[in-house]
């Protein structure tokens, strides 16, 4: 707004300076160098020098908050691996096991209980004979897993033993994880806000000065992924070994611009 009413006032200045005189008679001649100078050649650069600061810039913070999660479900993957001496066979043998492993843990009737396999595999196997020139098909192997997902951590470990019990051959990969991590990733932001607007604060403090609004934010908080457990370690426990899980964190990060505002009082 000072560039625009100033250069104004003094048109209007030189416009009274310029009109009739008393009674109608026209005002003498205004000084030459008066009629030559127009509002709109005022420097910009003096404009702005006679603007008022308030406040020397900005400052660009940053700040971080975590937040734990405790898990509320696990999933377990069991590889299942049967050897034939034909595909069919392979394959055959495979599919009896895999039915009575997801048929061992529905009738378990553990809570939340999601099956589902993948990975599933058939290749040959050959003769390991050395100086042998041509190997030969010996057999085949049929490989499939199926993973058990439940809302109990600590059912895990039965999880296990009745799926070995049932056929399984090894615990391929143990997980835990929070099934919602919304109001940990929004309470993780807040922290990270308040932690960037308190060190800002003290910059401009220390500097003399009052903190302005925000100028520019960015920033956001990760999703978790799934808490992985050693499956050796579990497959050696007691089936009725309560599991200790572990928690998720959830961290927040943002980058925060903060204007300088005026002088601070004291």
């Amino acid at each position: 707004m000072k560039r625009i009413t100033k250069p104004l006032l003094l048109g209007i200045a030189l416009s009274a300076c310029a009109g009739p005189g008393a009674g109608g008679q026209p005002a003498p001649p205004a000084d030459e160098s008066l009629q030559r100078f127009h509002p709109y050649e005022i420097p910009v650069e003096r404009l702005e020098q006679e603007a008022p600061v308030t406040g020397p810039g900005w400052i660009q913070v940053s700040g971080t908050g975590s937040v734990q999660v405790e898990p509320d479900r696990a999933s377990v993957t069991f590889a299942v691996e049967t050897r034939g001496g034909s595909a069919g066979e392979a394959s055959e043998a495979n599919a009896d096991v895999m039915d009575a492993v997801l048929r061992s843990l529905r009738d378990a009737g553990f809570d939340g209980l999601e099956l589902a396999t993948h990975g599933y595999s058939l290749r040959p196997e050959y003769s390991n004979i050395q100086n042998q020139r041509v190997r030969e098909v010996v057999g085949y192997v049929a490989l499939n897993n199926v993973r058990a997902t439940v809302s109990d951590v600590n059912a895990v470990g039965r999880v296990i033993d009745r799926s070995i019990a049932s056929g399984a051959n090894r615990v391929a990969g143990i997980h835990f994880f929070a099934s919602d991590t919304g109001p940990a990733r929004a309470e993780a932001m807040a922290l990270a806000v308040r932690t960037a607007r308190a060190e800002a604060q003290v910059i401009a403090e220390s500097l003399g000065y009052r903190l302005g609004e925000p100028l520019e934010v960015s920033g956001g908080a990760s999703r978790p992924g799934p808490v992985p457990f050693q499956a050796e370690a579990m497959a050696m426990r007691a089936a009725d070994t309560p599991i200790e899980a572990g928690d998720q964190t959830v961290t927040a990060t943002v980058s925060i611009r903060f204007a300088i505002g005026p002088e601070g009082a004291g």
